[in-house]
Formats: C-alpha cells, structure tokens, sequence
C-alpha cells in the first residue's frame, strides 16, 4: 500500500510525495512590463512549493514563439521561468511545464501547418529543458488543438496525422525520438488527457500507445467533455478522478495522475493509499491554500476551497473567498 509521503522515481527523478500541483491557469495575473510572466508567477508557484508539493506542473504556456522568441517565450519571460524551477528545486520539488497549441481547427490545418506546430513542440520541450525545468507535460485535454488530434470523432484528417490512432497521436509522437536526443534521459515527458475520445475503448488505446513511445507520465482530466456519470459505490471522489484510476488499470506501467474535485485529505489518502493512482492532483484546493500539501502530509487544519461554481480565481484571484481573513 502506497502512502502519501512516499516518494516516486520517474525517469531517474525522485517526486518527494504524491501530492501534484495541477496546471491551473491564473488568468488575472499580469507579468512585467508587458510580458506575460513576471515576479506575481514566482511568488504564486514558490508558495505551493514550500506549502508541500511533491511535482508542480506550472499552467500552459503555448509553443508558438519558441522558435524565435516571441510570445510566451521573450528572454524575459525564460528569465522569469528559469527563477520558478529554481524555486522549485529550492524545496526539493520536481517541476514541469504544461506545453499547449491553442484553440485551432485541426481538419482545417494543412499537412504543412501541422509540421511546423510540431517544430514549435520541440523548441518549447527543449527550451523548457534549458531553463532547468524537470520535464514537459503536453496538453492533450479540454478540447483544445492537441485534444482534437487524439480524439477519434473529431479528427476528420486524411493524411498522415489523421484515421488510424497511431496517426492521431503523431503529433507527439512522431518528435519524441528528437525530444530525447535534444533533452537527455531524465528529462520527463507527459501528457494531460482524458478517457473518453470519445469512448473509454479510444482513450485507453491512445494512452497505451503513448506509453509505448515513451510518454513517462499520464495526467488524466477530461477531453472534449467533462465525464459525468455515477461512481462505484464507496468512492469518494467524482468522475474525473475515476477516470484516472480507470486509465491507470489501462496501462501497463507509467505513472498515473488523478485529478478533479480534489479538496479534502479523505479524498486524496483515498487515492494513494488504495493504490487507485501514483498521484493525486490538486488544483483548486492550491489556490485557496499554499500550504494544502503540508496540511495534507501533516494531518493539520487548512483553509478549504469553498467550490464556487465559477472558480474565481478565473477572473480575480483577489476575490476568492476562501482567501478572505
């Protein structure tokens, strides 16, 4: 029986606990000067790494500008990601970036457009490397590009990213040999997706071929849709979650994440100590207290995430009620 404390080699990289910060956008913050990162996004992903995080996956950063430097990826903006792995590293926290591709039509792109996405996947992974980061996490899940490449009534496409699921997971596929040659053999490579694709027959068959290529890690949320649907009885969590303990009985061996609607220590012992998953990600139970993973480990008070049917922290963290003295 796992416990919550134990640690958890992945690719040669010790995670402290089981306990994962997931990738949650904070939308109302402002980097520096006009960039998109600034000193408020250190500050915020410190915090939850002191406050007891074993892994944090930092929100997406989109791949367009890696290639050159612009969007997300101005040198000051890598200077200010650099500062958050080390942060990170400071308390003995593993980090990975969450890597995305936009909101596009994916039946609409060309075979052309395609390649060069998959160029810009390649210098965000390895840049993501260069600035010390202990891997990269690609963000196959909420309906966004990635998500519609693996999912099979979506992808319409006739040539070679397109048909057959070996096809549709190409996109990462097809670059993980240049990945591992360009990022070395413990720089770990995951990917955040859902079961259904848009059945659980497609999801599971996608996340075993990733694994087959070389994917280290599988964070389960949702893909096109949230799952709903009743849970066994006895299980204290709620669909998503179970969605991750049904992908961890797919594959063979890869460490698997189990995420949505994770607020209470019963909920996350559950998890881990039942051997439902390898880890437990939290989200919002992060935002409304730093310190979640330490009151967690430690069996002592925190303040709780209040649920709010629309997260606030979509459109003004300050607000967040459970932030409120």
């Amino acid at each position: 029986m796992s416990k919550l404390q134990d640690a958890l080699v992945i690719r040669g990289n010790t995670v402290k606990n089981r306990i994962v910060m997931e990738p949650i956008f904070t939308f109302s913050f402002h980097g520096d000067d006009g960039h998109f990162y600034g000193k408020q996004h250190i500050e915020h992903y410190e915090a939850r790494a002191r406050g007891g995080a074993g892994l944090i996956i930092l929100q997406a950063t989109q791949c367009f500008g890696a290639t050159d430097g612009t969007g997300q990826w101005t040198d000051y903006d890598k200077e200010i990601l650099k500062a958050i792995a080390q942060k990170c590293h400071n308390y003995g926290v593993s980090v990975m970036m969450q890597l995305a591709c936009g909101d596009s039509d994916i039946n609409a792109l060309t075979t052309g457009e395609v390649l060069s996405m998959q160029r810009e996947m390649v210098s965000a992974a390895v840049t993501a490397f260069k600035l010390g980061f202990d891997g990269a996490e690609f963000h196959f899940a909420h309906g966004y590009t990635l998500c519609k490449f693996i999912d099979a009534a979506y992808n319409k496409r006739t040539d070679e990213f397109g048909n057959s699921a070996w096809n549709r997971t190409r996109i990462l596929t097809g670059i993980l040999p240049e990945l591992r040659s360009k990022t070395g053999d413990r720089f770990m490579l995951g990917v955040r997706m859902g079961e259904f694709l848009p059945e659980s027959r497609d999801g599971f068959e996608i996340a075993k071929l990733f694994e087959e290529t070389g994917v280290d890690l599988i964070n389960v949320s949702f893909g096109m849709k949230f799952p709903d649907g009743d849970v066994p009885e006895g299980f204290i969590c709620g669909p998503m979650a179970y969605s991750g303990c049904r992908m961890k009985q797919a594959v063979d061996s890869i460490p698997v994440i189990a995420a949505g609607g994770l607020r209470t220590e019963e909920q996350v012992r559950f998890l881990i100590e039942h051997d439902y998953v390898d880890l437990a990600g939290i989200g919002t139970a992060f935002l409304a207290d730093p310190a979640f993973g330490n009151a967690v480990l430690g069996s002592t008070p925190f303040t709780k995430c209040r649920g709010c049917e629309r997260c606030l922290w979509f459109t003004d963290h300050t607000l967040c009620p459970a932030r409120k003295k």
